[in-house]
């Protein structure tokens, strides 16, 4: 995993030596990211810190070492780079003495390479791990929200906030934030216009796709963080970065059921999207910053941005009593119709719902009793009138609402079909179909994102090639991978319980395979091609979505001659 740090249990000799001299005649010009040379145990950087071994980590802009100084264990990372640190940065770190920030103890170069001496954390970083959302509200949330501030009042945006670069201190409990490289300075303390190099696509919020960076960006990196650290992967994962660029600037965030409401809310205030009132303190409807998170640890109830007062996604209604509850907003009262289905079509087309926007909205109750006459003039299309005029009623509906099922957006939808079908649990098969065969997914783009061209498009290639397979069981599994992909941004191919991202990590799987049994290499094979050379149906679609489709059809061109 990128940043992940390992020990290495084979340490070399630890006697001092001195860097030789001569030994920067053959290191790189400091144009490009290069390789260095492996420092020798024993070497002393910055004039008193003793090099123990290097650390074994997978990253690309630096190498690691473990050193000592005076007993005390130190990092020395050396960038691959040679104008890789910015003095001007290093100079606010160095004049910050903050627990939640991690202090920079010397700086210096070798061989014309740039060398920070950074605290040494033997409990790693975040990457990886899971918290408990009373671990992250009681101890972990606080930290980050201190450490944040104390960069901005200094004048700083962090830029690449994520779980590889928060460590883990010694009592297990707390945090602090490291990795300043792609730090700005703000001038007015607030605002930063900059290119987006060495963001990671995953965790950035909207606007740093447009070369905008905020203190709100690094809050909206902080909500996509605290999302991996409890459900163990970003909404986005595996997604390209412009595939992400498209999605979250029409998608709401997917959270999965597992989430407790309370860090839904959370998560949402701090991915809001809408910066237009990020000035005004008084409006409720902007990005939760310092002090709107400070307020919510210390248990405040406070409005959700998009859902208080002055929202104009929200319209308040007179109650509407639907299966012995009162609605009073139009989102919730569309979505409980669609929640508990039949009986929200019986509210439809029993004039129920036409009668009572007659008394205050005409439009709407016109639009019901079009909807009542299409489903007595059609036969078998009840549902998707209904479906239709959901979203009518709601235009500013953006969730994914169908027989019952409700979903935050497309990527949610994508993301549990393709779940279901690594399981192969076949029960969802013909709801899935259903979506499918009704063209949901087009017209579902149509009405909440029309100006997203290549979804669009996706969409109805997926729809198009439902028609041209749905008789056929392995050609309609692969069109349900090739939705769930699209729709999910996810490029995983589970093979065998194996996650595998890339075709360069499909064939050392398979080499890793051949290796140890050539009969499971068969089988393997035999699973992902049959005999008539036809390919398995999700590697098909995993392929495609990887941008492989053009290979594709030159070989099955080559199989026909």
């Amino acid at each position: 995993m990128a940043n992940e740090t390992i020990i290495n249990p084979e340490l070399t000799d630890s006697s001092a030596t001195i860097l030789n001299p001569e030994l920067a005649a053959d290191w790189a010009e400091p144009d490009e990211l290069q390789a260095i040379p492996l420092i020798a145990s024993g070497t002393v950087l910055c004039g008193q810190y003793e090099v123990v071994s290097q650390m074994e980590v997978a990253s690309g802009e630096a190498d690691l070492y473990l050193c000592r100084c005076e007993g005390t264990a130190y990092i020395a990372k050396i960038y691959k780079r040679h104008t890789a640190i910015k003095p001007e940065i290093t100079e606010v770190i160095k004049r910050i003495d903050s627990p939640y920030i991690a202090q920079i103890f010397a700086t210096g170069n070798i061989g014309g390479f740039p060398i920070e001496i950074l605290p040494y954390y033997p409990n790693g970083s975040l990457q990886g791990k899971h918290f408990s959302e009373q671990h992250l509200v009681a101890d972990i949330l606080p930290c980050l929200n201190e450490g944040l501030h104390t960069l901005h009042e200094a004048g700083l945006i962090h830029k690449d906030l994520k779980p590889a670069n928060i460590m883990m201190n010694e009592d297990g409990k707390t945090v602090t934030i490291i990795d300043f490289g792609i730090s700005s300075l703000t001038g007015d303390g607030r605002t930063v216009l900059v290119t987006k190099t060495g963001m990671t696509p995953e965790y950035s919020a909207p606007e740093t796709f447009r070369n905008l960076f905020l203190r709100e960006s690094d809050y909206y990196s902080l909500g996509i963080t605290i999302y991996e650290l409890l459900c163990g992967y970003t909404p986005y994962a595996n997604m390209l970065p412009e595939e992400i660029e498209q999605y979250i600037s029409v998608q709401k965030i997917p959270f999965p059921d597992t989430l407790s409401p309370k860090m839904k809310d959370l998560i949402t205030a701090l991915t809001y999207y809408d910066l237009s009132n990020r000035t005004n303190p008084e409006n409720p409807n902007r990005r939760w910053t310092y002090p709107e998170l400070k307020r919510w640890l210390n248990g405040e109830n406070l409005i959700i941005p998009g859902e208080g007062i002055g929202n104009a996604g929200r319209d308040s209604i007179p109650a509407f009593v639907f299966q012995g509850r009162e609605y009073s907003d139009s989102a919730d009262l569309t979505a409980a119709l669609s929640k508990d289905w039949d009986a929200g079509k019986k509210m439809l087309y029993n004039g129920k719902l036409r009668a009572y926007y007659q008394r205050f909205y005409r439009k709407a109750a016109e639009i019901c009793k079009s909807a009542e006459d299409a489903a007595a003039q059609s036969n078998g299309h009840d549902d998707r009138i209904f479906w239709k005029t959901l979203y009518q009623l709601h235009p500013k509906q953006k969730a994914f609402l169908w027989k019952g099922h409700q979903y935050e957006s497309l990527p949610a939808l994508g993301r549990e079909i393709l779940e279901q079908l690594w399981k192969q649990n076949s029960s969802l098969l013909r709801y899935y179909e259903s979506i499918l065969s009704e063209k949901l997914l087009s017209e579902f783009i149509a009405m909440t994102a029309p100006n997203n061209a290549k979804l669009k498009k996706a969409a109805n290639a997926i729809e198009l090639s439902y028609v041209e397979e749905k008789n056929n069981r392995t050609d309609f599994l692969r069109t349900l991978y090739l939705a769930a992909y699209t729709l999910s941004g996810q490029k995983i191919l589970m093979l065998n319980d194996q996650q595998i991202r890339t075709t360069g990590e499909l064939a050392a799987y398979m080499k890793q395979i051949l290796s140890k049994s050539s009969a499971d290499f068969d089988k393997l094979c035999g699973k992902l091609i049959d005999r008539n050379g036809n390919l398995d149906a999700q590697l098909e679609a995993w392929l495609i979505a990887c941008g492989k489709e053009e290979e594709l059809g030159q070989w099955k061109n080559t199989l026909k001659e």
